[in-house]
């Protein structure tokens, strides 16, 4: 007995011993479980908190002045739901808008499956600054908001990816030839992109641009690293005087990029000769063997000087026609200079009407007028017809009394 009682203790206390181990074992891999369950559940919240975003595939831009574009945005939301969007920041003389669909908007519609859309479009003023700016576009929802900053830096000169050349940019013509141009755009930006052509000439010009392909479109869209031919048509206004013009082409993405070229036409003018009486009539009138002036107007309606203006006239035979001056110097585009015609008929000139043609010419132009000279009967050669007359009748009456008789 005495050796039987103690045992059962030593037998109670060995389990008891290693009960504790296991159940430390068991309080280290609950708490294992701990970092795991507690993350977990942490980036759910901070999954949920994100949804309400808004992002811009490019929120830094670089630009130049007078410049437009457009950055495309995207609206996140926990939840399907309205959200607005408002623009802040804004620089004073800069113009934003918010597009989508075809239309101004204030918001778009925005979920977990559902990524609302917006375009921000931007005009800098062509007297911007250089320097960095930023316009902050915030979007609300019903679980908070977010705001987005854009940085807009503005700089002389930037590459827009753009370039724009032409075959011939300087073309020679008279003031009736249409100048035609052809160019090439390439667009070497990453990505496919709507261009619009702009064409401005001197006032009164007709200036048109359009595909090769396309004449009667003012728009072609260039893939990425790829080009296109774009014809361009000048026609001056009338009478565009002689000189150098200039025609600028301004080609435009639906993105912003901005391309732009300089051509030049010049017009080799010419001149053209107008020779008119200074009264407007083609008749004049005088005596035998006096001298009548007839005044010409010899007007240069060209677009070029016109030189060496001369004059000669093919009178009756034995009439004498002279000019003074001799001969014009210059007549500039849009003068005029007087001519005076000293006219002398013959001396034994009979009344009546006779024609003179008179011809000026410079170079290449020539001008004639066709005058009716009038020769009007003298005193003296009155005279001299009525005593003819009195004498013939005198030699008629003197014959019939004579023969009359017998």
């Amino acid at each position: 007995m005495p050796v039987s009682d103690p045992s059962p203790e030593p037998v109670r206390a060995r389990p008891h011993g290693r009960s504790r181990p296991a159940l430390w074992a068991l309080v280290l891999a609950l708490s294992a479980l701990v970092p795991l369950v507690g993350p977990a559940a942490g980036a759910q919240t901070a999954s949920s908190d994100a949804q309400v975003l808004l992002t811009a595939r490019y929120p830094a831009v670089v630009v130049q002045p007078g410049s437009t574009i457009k950055l495309d945005l995207e609206a996140h939301a926990p939840t399907t739901q309205p959200v607005q969007l408002a623009v802040d920041g804004v620089p004073d003389g800069w113009r934003t808008v918010l597009r989508g669909g075809g239309f101004v908007i204030t918001g778009v519609t925005a979920g977990p499956d559902t990524t609302g859309r917006a375009q921000l479009e931007i005009t800098v003023p062509v007297d911007a600054r250089p320097g960095t700016y930023e316009i902050g576009v915030t979007e609300t929802a019903v679980q908070g908001s977010y705001r987005l900053p854009l940085q807009i830096t503005v700089q002389e000169q930037v590459d827009s990816g753009i370039t724009v050349s032409a075959d011939f940019p300087s073309l020679t013509g008279g003031p009736e030839d249409t100048f035609t141009y052809t160019l090439t755009v390439t667009n070497n930006t990453p990505e496919s992109q709507t261009f619009t052509f702009t064409p401005s000439g001197p006032q009164g010009w007709d200036v048109t641009a359009s595909p090769t392909a396309e004449q009667r479109a003012n728009t072609v869209t260039i893939d990425a690293g790829d080009d296109e031919r774009i014809r361009v048509r000048a026609t001056p206004a009338a009478s565009t005087p002689a000189g150098t013009y200039d025609i600028v082409v301004d080609v435009v993405s639906d993105a912003g990029a901005r391309g732009s070229i300089t051509l030049q036409a010049e017009i080799q003018g010419t001149p053209s000769l107008q020779l008119a009486t200074a009264d407007g009539r083609l008749n004049a009138k005088g005596k035998a063997g006096d001298v009548t002036d007839l005044t010409f107007i010899v007007a240069n309606t060209g677009t070029a000087p016109m030189t060496d203006v001369n004059f000669v006239a093919t009178p009756p035979r034995d009439w004498t026609v002279t000019f003074e001056p001799q001969k014009l110097d210059v007549v500039n585009p849009g003068d005029t200079a007087q001519v005076v015609a000293h006219i002398e008929p013959a001396t034994d000139a009979l009344a009546g009407d006779y024609a003179i043609t008179v011809r000026a010419s410079a170079g290449t132009e020539s001008e004639t007028a066709d005058i009716r000279f009038t020769v009007e009967t003298g005193t003296g050669v009155a005279l001299a017809a009525a005593a003819v007359v009195v004498v013939a009748l005198a030699v008629l009456f003197g014959a019939y009394r004579r023969f009359g008789r017998r």
